[in-house]
């Protein structure tokens, strides 16, 4: 029995389960909350529109119908997890990438010219679409790097100027542009920058979205994971964002290291857009505000404890239950309840890193006490 205690007591004072243990809280409190708003809104069907928003595709009947849903569930996982690791990168090594919109779209234009005009293969596609995130990010990464500009400002500015970039070359233009739907064409299955399915469309149902890129971006998660955990320039960023003028006293070249840092952020927010464009599922529209995919990969990479494995599971369930929520608006709610879920559990999520500080601090007191008991004892 004391052996068991102990292995818990261990296991709870790891960092990693700290940081589990604080963003299942962000995510029950967000949840809870959502569930007095439906009260307020329609008691008698609150209980089930909740059931609803947590079920997801569980809520069909229809088995084909569960496995086409959960596909869907997982296609618009993929690209959020991309750009949650695409924070998470930058973030490690001291920045603060709030420019990933800007680049998503700088990289969906290159996506719709070579992949819809020129109908190139699909994974020289994706290379190039992340090429293009990782100069435009670079040119915030060198503001950083040689003139020391606030990373937020020089990215929140170039958000803006890719928007209207992107809407401006892309609008109207008879290569890429459908004017029947004012947006530009879908990129389809016949397509050659058309990510392959690899039966994944049978596994689901016939669900012609979810192909390759769930596997491309779990590895790639895993590439992350390995690079920070078991390389030498991971360290190097990771010492860099901790201090980077120590980092640069070190040996660690720092310029070097922030323009890296910012090129692998740029790739993998290029990456999400491929993700999701290169499945047929959406296309560019003409919009006065920046993807909010950018933004929303912020919190999915906090609620995910910053660790490259933490935001796949914090992507699948911001996306789970922002989809589930679509499914509630026949009991009389509005689908933006599970928005103002993902809100709170976003806003909470900005607490994941307090909590753990007043854990480790509570484990470090609780350590003193046990050393000073031991001494007294002693003496």
């Amino acid at each position: 029995m004391n052996k068991v205690k102990s292995f818990f007591n261990k296991l709870i004072k790891k960092d990693g389960t700290k940081t589990a243990l604080t963003s299942l809280w962000c995510a029950l409190l967000g949840l809870i909350l959502g569930f007095f708003i439906l009260l307020m809104i329609n008691p008698s069907e609150a209980t089930y529109g909740m059931s609803s928003v947590l079920g997801n595709y569980l809520v069909f009947t229809d088995p084909a119908d569960k496995l086409n849903y959960f596909g869907q569930t997982l296609a618009k996982t993929a690209p959020l997890i991309a750009m949650s690791l695409s924070i998470l990168v930058s973030y490690k090594a001291g920045l603060f990438n709030l420019g990933a919109s800007g680049q998503y779209s700088v990289a969906v234009l290159v996506i719709s010219f070579l992949g819809v005009g020129l109908n190139l293969p699909w994974w020289l596609v994706i290379i190039l679409a992340m090429v293009a995130g990782a100069l435009y990010s670079m040119i915030s990464g060198a503001l950083k790097a040689f003139f020391n500009v606030n990373e937020v400002i020089s990215g929140i500015m170039l958000n803006w100027i890719a928007l209207y970039l992107v809407n401006g070359i892309l609008s109207g233009n008879p290569l890429v542009w459908d004017n029947a739907h004012s947006e530009a064409f879908v990129i389809e299955s016949g397509n050659n920058a058309y990510i392959p399915q690899i039966g994944f469309d049978k596994l689901f149902a016939g669900n012609d979205i979810v192909g390759l890129g769930m596997i491309l971006i779990l590895v790639i998660a895993i590439i992350i994971f390995f690079l920070f955990k078991k390389t030498t320039i991971g360290y190097e960023l990771k010492a860099t964002g901790l201090n980077k003028d120590a980092a640069d006293y070190a040996g660690m070249n720092k310029v070097k290291n922030i323009l890296i840092a910012t090129a692998i952020s740029g790739a993998l927010a290029g990456l999400a857009a491929s993700l999701n464009m290169q499945n047929g599922f959406t296309s560019w529209k003409l919009s006065s505000v920046p993807p909010d995919i950018g933004f929303l990969g912020i919190s999915s990479a906090f609620l995910g404890g910053l660790h490259p494995l933490g935001v796949i599971f914090s992507s699948y369930f911001i996306v789970h239950i922002t989809e589930g929520g679509s499914m509630i608006t026949d009991l009389g709610f509005s689908p933006e309840v599970a928005s103002i879920m993902t809100s709170v559990i976003i806003y909470l999520s900005g607490f994941v890193f307090f909590v753990k500080e007043i854990l480790r601090r509570y484990d470090l007191k609780d350590e003193l006490t046990r050393l000073s008991r031991d001494k007294e004892e002693t003496a």
